[in-house]
């Protein structure tokens, strides 16, 4: 069976928005916005594209709910083991300077979405991902849920069904600001997918609907917000950035109620960054 090799694991990638942020001999990496960790995409002393297992992850993974979903999408066993010297931000290996990774054959295009999904990445343009059923990366069988949860899931988890609706009827445009304007305002989790059991998912208490420059940067932690609904804002956001951004002091939840508190204080603790 063909698979996708290393050249176009890394456009489609940044077809995507990934950008390649390092560049080393054996190892590329790619960072996303919405993602908390950076993938890999092998690569070759000659250049040439490397077929075998070409994309790396965080080693991590292979721990999470999701692992079975995403062994399943690669057409050969996953090596969990995998070591390389160029992977920053990854764990060292026992007694030795190389890195961990899991490195993974990927099948398709699609088999390569489905898998970013797992990893955390929002499905691009939402109803437009495709393959929205038993790929979807969804553990549907955990405790307590109705079926009609499960139904709830899996649309929200492809951008379908109504937890964007629920979050426009709750807060009536932008959590922060005046702006009303739908194709404007994005639906953003504050306990991110790749975190949240499945009833927090449903959660609209932990949804806010902002505009994409508040959007992109409480996904990022450099802005949160406190028990009041005050803006917090990163030492790592220059003054400067802030203003252009219209990042203020001032900013804050238009309303807050004690369901948010709980979902904005796990942000602080494990995103924001202080």
């Amino acid at each position: 069976m063909r698979t996708l090799n290393s050249v176009e694991v890394s456009d489609e990638l940044i077809r995507l928005g990934f950008s390649l942020t390092v560049n080393n001999q054996h190892a590329n990496g790619y960072e996303h916005p919405h993602l908390s960790e950076r993938v890999f995409v092998k690569m070759s002393k000659t250049g040439a594209p490397v077929g075998k297992q070409p994309l790396l992850i965080h080693p991590d993974f292979s721990a999470s709910s999701h692992w079975e979903a995403i062994t399943a999408l690669s057409p050969s066993q996953p090596n969990t083991g995998y070591r390389n010297t160029n992977m920053s931000g990854f764990p060292r290996a026992a007694g030795s300077d190389s890195k961990l990774a899991i490195a993974l054959d990927i099948g398709t295009q699609t088999d390569l979405h489905q898998l970013l999904e797992l990893l955390g990445l929002p499905a691009p343009g939402s109803a437009q991902e495709p393959n929205t059923n038993e790929s979807s990366g969804l553990d549907l069988k955990e405790l307590g849920l109705t079926v009609t949860e499960r139904e709830a899931l899996i649309k929200a988890r492809i951008g379908q069904g109504g937890y964007r609706e629920a979050l426009r009827a709750y807060w009536g445009g932008c959590a922060i600001t005046d702006c009303t304007v739908p194709a404007l305002l994005r639906a953003s989790h504050i306990k991110p997918w790749r975190d949240a059991s499945a009833r927090e998912r449903l959660d609209p208490y932990n949804g806010l609907l902002l505009t994409p420059n508040l959007d992109l940067a409480f996904d990022l932690g450099l802005i949160s917000f406190n028990d009041h609904g005050h803006i917090l804002i990163s030492e790592e956001l220059d003054p400067e950035s802030a203003q252009a951004l219209n990042i203020t002091p001032e900013l804050h939840l238009r309303q807050i109620e004690p369901p948010h508190r709980a979902y904005l204080a796990w942000h602080r603790e494990h995103l924001f960054r202080k």
